[in-house]
């Protein structure tokens, strides 16, 4: 009897050691694939360990992150919370990660903070300069998330990224876009004028326009962003200003891939003034860009890869606001729901009806490419008034007509932009009077000498198309 139980204890230990040895093998081959980044692969093994030892900080860590990297950030929450519990320090890196594809960018700090104070005691000074940057977008997401606008979006499309233009409708008031081999061009109304990215030293795109004459591209001119903080720029499109443009860009101050900015021409110094980044709904943690506006119908549009697989992109269509409202709501899901447009009902005043919006918009526009419009009304003499660009006869007088056309959009906004002056002025303290007195002199002088150049310029359109008139009649 001792003899048998001596045996069994033998071959018990034996089928122990077998089996420990073989968990300690297939946990090595798991952990190898988990380091080579097979997260599917590897995905089983760590359930199945998670489910023999749900209490292992270890294996919890590494399921959740399997599930975070997999596309699963929700199920990943309770096994990541699990492995920070137990102090497993980079579960609050996954822990970081997971809130920021949640949207719950404040948590993510929080995450993040947590991180990087422990590589600090750890000493892994490299690794908390490459967690301090993910802070950073993290504390720029809780930013954009909390100014999220109030916007009703009425329509959305899903189409492939090569034909994404094909969904955007524009009067030809507000300009034209085209897909050029790749390359976004936005022409404006009057079709002298184009601007678009290109590649600078082959590193990053930057955003460059040419004007028209004698028919002819000029040479490409880089516009005068400040960039301080931004890569590749790309998606030009220019408002009926002339002034206002919108664009995509990537860099340090990118919450994910492509964010949509704003900034406005500066007549004073040829430059533009430091962009603007768009809150969200615009900008999401994806690559969201193209940012379109028909002044004329009150319709917007902008695409983005939000939730869509790799080579497709949704477009939604948007009614813009005149002056940005800030969506205000206690309840951090509905906010965060607005922020990723999980709903477009959800955006929608009570009461209104957004398809026969977007269908009378559309309508609009299809009818007003269609028709032949008078465009302007200019007085060549007593006899003879243009009113498109075709009517010129003289190319010389046609290109400085258009100078004079974009002169008079200069000289109408330093307009409007004195007169609010004025205003302010008005109101104003002693103090702050003095200070608003230098600025309008030198705009009320700036415009003085645009107005006396408008005026030289149609007087030589009028000279150049009379004599080209008189010389070939």
């Amino acid at each position: 009897m001792l003899r048998r139980i001596k045996y069994f204890t033998f071959f018990y230990i034996t089928i122990l050691f077998f089996v420990t040895n073989l968990q300690a093998q297939s946990l090595e081959d798991a952990r190898k694939l988990y380091l080579e980044g097979k997260y599917a692969e590897v995905l089983p093994i760590f359930e199945q360990l998670v489910k023999s030892s749900p209490k292992n900080a270890s294996y919890n860590q590494w399921y959740g992150n399997c599930l975070l990297e997999t596309g699963n950030p929700e199920k990943a929450e309770e096994f990541l919370q699990l492995a920070a519990s137990k102090k497993i320090t980079e579960s609050y890196a996954s822990l970081g990660k997971m809130y920021y594809l949640l949207y719950k960018f404040e948590q993510s700090v929080t995450a993040y903070t947590q991180y990087s104070e422990l590589l600090i005691k750890e000493k892994r000074t490299v690794e908390t300069a490459k967690i301090d940057s993910l802070l950073q977008r993290s504390k720029r997401a809780a930013r954009l998330l909390s100014h999220c606008e109030d916007i009703q979006i009425i329509d959305s499309i899903i189409v492939d990224k090569n034909i994404f233009l094909s969904a955007y409708y524009l009067s030809k008031e507000s300009g034209s876009l085209e897909n050029n081999e790749g390359r976004i061009i936005y022409e404006n109304p009057l079709r002298n004028k184009r601007y678009f990215a290109d590649k600078k030293e082959n590193r990053y795109y930057r955003l460059y326009s040419e004007i028209k004459l004698q028919n002819k591209w000029s040479d490409k001119k880089e516009l005068n962003l400040a960039l301080d903080l931004l890569e590749n720029n790309n998606y030009p499109f220019v408002l009926q200003d002339g002034l206002t443009m919108y664009f995509a860009s990537t860099g340090s101050s990118s919450i994910g891939g492509y964010d949509l900015y704003v900034t406005r021409y500066n007549l004073n110094n040829d430059t533009y003034l430091t962009p603007n980044q768009l809150g969200m709904p615009f900008n999401s943690i994806a690559n969201d860009y193209m940012m379109a506006i028909d002044e004329i119908n009150n319709i917007g549009y902008f695409a983005t890869d939000r939730f869509q697989p790799e080579n497709q992109v949704i477009i939604y269509t948007f009614i813009p606001n005149e002056e940005i409202i800030s969506l205000h709501t206690d309840h951090e899901e509905k906010l965060i729901s607005r922020a990723k447009i999980a709903s477009l009902q959800d955006t929608w005043k009570p009461n209104v009806d957004y398809k026969v919006y977007l269908e009378q918009a559309k309508n609009n526009i299809s009818k007003e490419n269609m028709k032949t419009t008078k465009d302007f009304f200019f007085v060549i003499n007593d006899d003879i008034m243009y009113n498109t660009l075709n009517d010129f006869k003289n190319d010389a007088a046609k290109q400085a007509f258009i100078k004079a056309r974009e002169l008079k959009k200069a000289v109408d906004n330093l307009q409007k932009e004195l007169d609010n002056l004025r205003l302010e002025y008005a109101k104003s303290n002693s103090n702050k009077k003095r200070n608003l007195q230098s600025d309008i002199l030198s705009k009320e002088e700036l415009l003085y000498d645009l107005l006396n150049q408008y005026e030289q310029i149609t007087m030589d359109v009028r000279n150049l198309e009379i004599k080209f008139i008189i010389r070939n009649t």
